[in-house]
């Protein structure tokens, strides 16, 4: 069955969210934008609220691998950091 192709779940779709009073983060119903420098503004505003999509839609799946990479990547870094600093507290 193929997916279809509409702007909230593309690859290009940045999903707008809101800090709550308790602290977390809630997602705008059917609010973003449009990554793609290709699509006008104008235009990617209007599929986005008619549930559409343009010629340049790609899965959005793609996005979500290439940032769980991106988060291990930064978590690696991190845990670098991490060890030099404490090494660095060990010998006071």
């Amino acid at each position: 069955m193929e997916q279809q192709k509409y702007c909230q779940n593309c690859y290009y779709f940045c999903q707008h969210y809101y800090k709550s009073t308790n602290g977390k983060l809630a997602k705008i119903c059917d609010d973003g934008h449009c990554s793609n420098g290709n699509i006008a503004k104008l235009t990617s505003r209007k599929n986005i609220l008619k549930c559409l999509s343009c010629e340049f839609w790609a899965p959005q799946e793609q996005q979500l691998a290439e940032q769980r990479e991106s988060v291990i990547r930064v978590i690696f870094e991190m845990h670098k950091r991490l060890e030099d600093i404490a090494f660095i507290l060990k010998d006071d």
